[in-house]
């Protein structure tokens, strides 16, 4: 597997990273027991709060854009690749959710007494007030801060000042490149296998257990195919082939045929099959050459 030089070079242009830094108010604490062995552990839940819940459902809708308009970088966790045209609706999501943590926020702080007091009622002896902060320090423990920073870019102005640091930054620039490149190939290949094995599970269920499908059983793998040449940043001609093949296979399936007919089902499984061994050689093929 390699990649294409076009791909490298073009990568800044094409792509930028969104740095996402997350921050939760803990909710869960140690309790000290009279069993002193380090295999037990006890924990009590301090906080328990309408806001928080508000926070996890923002949370879960931040990742489930991530998941349909990003790819993982290697750079490090929080890290995410994002294709210029995905900045905009990436963009929208993330400044609307800055809103909500403005209110959420808030509603932790006119929570906070209640919160205080449920923790006594539920927690007796356990309870200690040294668990609970100010609510405005409380409140600032929910953060959401989130910026773009080029890919792969070495800093032009290195040229005329170090132009030996501005080589070898170029060097590990390509480098890096290559293997985020590889990181997104492999990223998007697991991430297909991985639609049309829950795909299988349903097609290949025992008689008599429920199987469901309609409009949902493909909605994962049209989300897939709909992105997938937007976040194909490294090119995968083999890939693409493997799309445009799942493609023919979803336009000539029909959702009620599939409900009634074992025929048909099976006959869906058996092309599923055909591209999942197909899929699993490249997916094997990039751990192979990642190694």
């Amino acid at each position: 597997m390699t990649i294409k030089e076009a791909a490298v070079k073009a990568l800044h242009e094409r792509a930028v990273y969104l740095v996402l830094d997350w921050s939760f108010l803990g909710t869960w604490k140690g309790v000290e027991t009279k069993d002193t062995s380090s295999e037990v552990r006890s924990r009590k839940r301090t906080v328990k709060s309408d806001s928080l819940k508000k926070m996890s459902q923002l949370r879960y809708k931040i990742r489930t854009m991530l998941r349909h308009n990003s790819l993982n970088s290697l750079f490090r966790p929080g890290v995410y690749c994002i294709p210029l045209e995905n900045i905009e609706p990436v963009n929208a999501v993330l400044m609307e959710a800055t809103t909500e943590l403005a209110e959420i926020r808030q509603q932790l702080k006119d929570e906070w007494p209640l919160v205080i007091a449920d923790a006594q009622e539920r927690l007796g002896k356990f309870f200690d007030p040294r668990d609970y902060d100010h609510p405005d320090h409380a409140a600032k423990e929910l953060k959401l801060e989130f910026r773009y920073v080029p890919i792969a870019h070495t800093p032009h102005v290195l040229k005329g000042v170090a132009a030996e640091v501005y080589q070898a930054d170029l060097e590990r620039s390509k480098s890096q490149a290559e293997n985020e490149l590889e990181a997104f190939r492999a990223h998007l290949r697991e991430a297909l296998l991985e639609v049309i094995q829950n795909m299988r599970k349903t097609l290949t269920k025992p008689d008599g257990e429920k199987r469901v499908f309609g409009q949902r059983f493909f909605k994962r793998l049209d989300e897939f195919l709909n992105t997938f040449s937007t976040l194909n940043l490294s090119d995968d001609g083999e890939m693409a082939a493997v799309v445009d093949q799942l493609r023919k296979v979803a336009d000539g399936s029909d959702p009620d045929a599939l409900k009634t007919s074992d025929a048909n089902q099976l006959a869906l499984d058996k092309e599923l099959e055909t591209i999942s061994v197909s899929l699993e050689a490249m997916v094997e093929e990039g751990r192979a050459f990642n190694l």
